[in-house]
């Protein structure tokens, strides 16, 4: 019989394949001090009142953001990531709608929306990702911001020559219980990386595909003004250093364009 899950693309099938090691792969690479910085940064934006988080998985960045006094909602397209949410304290107090963040109209506005860890590029077209925009800008209130959080894409690793060019083989991550290697190609046409995790633990293997799309910030600026938001900022990290030619992410802060707000 047929896989489900292996049938859909990565996009659709992300949550299905990563749930129930989500929580694993975040401690394994520490993810917790970033998280801590991000909420620290967003929590002002949401101004304890409503807060939607695309992509919120299952919980980590919105559960914290809620105990801040925000109301925080949160957009999956995977079920089984939704059921995690509501299963961890304090699941419930976030009010989770399961959907596209391609293309989203939930009827209510938000004092924030916001995107993190790469979440934006695993709409893998440009199509989508504009859609998305123009979805945020009219969840946004008038005067909401929208944040999201983006790798700057480097393709440098991807530079060598002969039969291996646009390939690379990466360790994740190690310790004693487990281990984490990428192999990744790059499709420099279509701003892809496409990869294959290899998840290594005493209790056995897996493997899990991921596709993403980068976008550079001269990119996303592009796509949001053609959605009505302009850029009111940008950090080379959470804690607010300047983004500059050394940075490795940049999160960058939009509103609604002048026209856009009453």
């Amino acid at each position: 019989m047929n896989d489900p899950v292996k049938e859909k693309d990565a996009y659709t099938a992300y949550g299905e394949i990563w749930s129930d090691i989500y929580d694993e792969y975040g401690e394994a690479l520490n993810k917790s001090i970033q998280i801590e910085r991000a909420v620290s940064f967003l929590a002002p934006f949401a101004k304890n009142g409503t807060a939607l988080e695309l992509g919120i998985g299952n919980g980590h960045f919105a559960l914290p953001l809620s105990e801040t006094g925000a109301s925080v909602h949160g957009l999956d397209n995977s079920e089984s990531m939704l059921a995690s949410l509501r299963a961890k304290k304090g699941g419930q107090s976030v009010t989770a709608h399961l959907g596209d963040m391609a293309a989203f109209d939930l009827g209510i506005e938000y004092d924030l929306v916001y995107c993190v860890g790469n979440t934006f590029s695993l709409m893998v077209t440009v199509e989508q990702q504009l859609s998305c925009l123009k979805s945020t800008a009219k969840a946004l209130k008038p005067d909401g911001c929208f944040v999201v959080d983006l790798s700057y894409p480097y393709t440098g690793d991807f530079s060598g020559e002969g039969i291996c060019r646009d390939q690379r083989t990466t360790v994740i991550h190690v310790d004693e219980e487990r281990a984490m290697v990428r192999f990744a190609r790059h499709d420099r046409n279509q701003q892809h990386f496409i990869s294959l995790d290899f998840w290594v633990t005493p209790a056995g293997s897996r493997t899990m595909p991921l596709k993403m799309r980068y976008v550079y910030p001269t990119e996303l600026d592009l796509l949001a003004r053609i959605s009505g938001l302009e850029l009111l900022e940008r950090h080379g990290d959470w804690q607010r250093r300047p983004f500059d030619n050394k940075s490795s992410r940049y999160m960058s802060v939009f509103r609604k364009a002048p026209r856009e707000r009453p």
